[in-house]
């Protein structure tokens, strides 16, 4: 007689195991009218295998689904539709992060008592700042140049002299929304799903043959938005119809957003069985594929995933498990010194675009089409070039097109330097964005990429006020710190295990195994 087991029946305790005959077999057909998952076996020697709570049918075949793209397609309908969404909602975002360039873009402006026939001259600060008349006296009324912005929150305001550092501190707390944001979702996406967290969702319903490919090329539609922002600027240069165009653009996406579904992966390494079958079936009808053996496949997906823990504690993470053990402490800390450094790059490259001369809508443009080619050509390099060495390399070539800024001494080869920086700068954050999401295990796959993107906004918060060092020290001081930050990256990014080419772990062990065959 062949062993098997009966989880959950009156002979098995909930972590026991026993041997059951075929004449213990008609408890299990009695569980099986209650139980579509509970298979018995075809042979009368042969014990049966059935599980109450469960939904597999163990066998001694290795599990030919692993993945959800194994049973809905590498690619349909069902891919294209999410991927649309978060196209467009990228789009969104670019619009409205990126915006800040133009609300608060800094014109030149004299005290309203200034002679007309000097303001047109180069002003110093301090007159600038007090009245022409009173020099004595601060200025407490100014005229500005309208000549490009009508209106921005600088001159809506009178954000100048010792009010100007309030117009990064706006940036700056825009970002510190993100921060709140970020804690919430990366909660809420382990805890209750990942329908908040689009790009998790992608990675997770996408094969690994194409998921660098659709989770990256969705990130054209950031592309859209950062290059579409300076023409419609230059057509409304008026921040609050900026704003309002913003606005109606976030209702439509988040009346979009209550149609989506929940990711089925995450449903399945919940114990969400029911749920995770409705969805799939709405995938395979989307990608035209049939759901005759749905219930199988399912089956082998479970299994090989592990979503059947006899540990209970399994289902009870937190934020502590992103540093409770020591490969996923060291991937933890790396990830989160290199989201900063990404962070703080590419927005203070893309905010202070015009310190490198040429004209500000130009550059702006440029910087924008300057990450099209990063988003088309990443996924290629990563199918050929492991994640780790191919964002070193980008990383190096950020440091070094930095650096090269500073010798430079006509205006248009600044602006090419800076302009491959920030190729370099999207580029490693392209392959960083796949590789950190690939190394964080499923059950806390979200709260890690959460707690990421918050610490990240350390970066962000600080990066409008790269403008304002710069005017207290140099450009050439700002461009060395970012070297310097750039190439200590491309260092420790190397010390993260490799994942081309591998299933993404589901649990904390898989995550903790990951670099161990890995040379520096």
């Amino acid at each position: 007689m062949v062993i098997g087991w009966c989880v959950g029946a009156p002979e098995v305790h909930m972590f026991g195991v026993k041997a059951i005959s075929h004449a213990a077999q008609p408890d299990c057909r009695k569980q099986k009218a209650l139980n579509r998952n509970c298979h018995l076996p075809h042979s009368p020697t042969i014990s049966a295998i059935c599980f109450t709570s469960g939904f597999f049918l163990m066998n001694t075949k290795k599990p030919e689904v692993k993945h959800i793209a194994d049973i809905v397609g590498e690619w349909g309908k069902w891919q294209f539709l999410f991927s649309a969404f978060c196209f467009l909602q990228s789009g969104c975002a670019a619009f409205i992060n990126m915006g800040y360039g133009f609300h608060a873009k800094h014109v030149d402006f004299w005290c309203a008592d200034t002679p007309t026939n000097l303001t047109s001259q180069h002003l110093s600060d301090s007159i600038k700042c007090h009245k022409y008349n009173y020099p004595n006296e601060s200025c407490t009324h100014w005229e500005y140049n309208r000549t490009q912005f009508r209106k921005t929150i600088i001159t809506e305001f009178d954000l100048v002299c010792d009010r100007a550092s309030y117009a990064s501190l706006t940036q700056s707390f825009f970002m510190l929304g993100y921060v709140v944001s970020g804690l919430i979702i990366s909660y809420y996406g382990d805890k209750y799903g990942r329908r908040p967290m689009r790009a998790l969702f992608l990675l997770e319903c996408c094969g690994p043959k194409h998921r660098s490919d659709i989770a990256i090329l969705a990130g054209i539609g950031w592309v859209l938005g950062y290059v579409l922002l300076p023409g419609i600027a230059y057509l409304l240069p008026d921040f609050r119809y900026m704003q309002f165009i913003g606005a109606v653009l976030t209702i439509v996406m988040l009346i979009w957003f209550y149609y989506l579904h929940e990711s089925p992966r995450w449903q399945l390494a919940n114990g969400q069985v029911d749920k995770a079958e409705v969805v799939i079936k709405k995938a395979l009808q989307q990608n035209g594929k049939s759901v005759d053996n749905l219930n199988k496949q399912l089956t082998q997906l479970a299994t090989n995933m592990g979503a059947l823990s006899d540990n209970k504690n399994d289902k009870n993470h937190n934020i502590i498990d992103l540093v409770r053990t020591p490969n996923l402490r060291k991937y933890t800390l790396i990830i989160w010194y290199s989201w900063i450094v990404n962070a703080l790059i590419y927005y203070g490259l893309s905010f202070n675009m015009s310190d490198f001369g040429g004209n500000f809508y130009v550059t702006f443009l440029l910087s924008g089409l300057i990450e099209l080619p990063s988003q088309l050509l990443t996924p290629i390099f990563l199918r050929y070039i492991g994640r780790r060495k191919l964002y070193a390399i980008f990383m190096a070539i950020t440091a070094v097109s930095l650096v090269a800024v500073i010798p430079s001494q006509s205006s248009w080869l600044r602006v090419l330097f800076a302009l491959l920086s920030k190729y370099g700068i999207q580029s490693a954050w392209n392959v960083f964005f796949v590789h950190a999401s690939e190394i964080y295990p499923t059950v806390i796959r979200s709260t890690g990429r959460g707690v990421a993107s918050v610490v990240g906004r350390i970066g962000s918060i600080a990066s409008p006020f790269m403008g304002d060092l710069k005017l207290l020290t140099s450009l050439s001081f700002v461009m060395i710190l970012y070297g310097v930050l750039t190439a200590v990256g491309a260092i420790l990014g190397l010390y993260l295990p490799e994942t081309k080419d591998k299933e993404m772990p589901d649990t904390i062990e898989e995550a903790e195994n990951l670099g161990t065959k890995n040379i520096i």
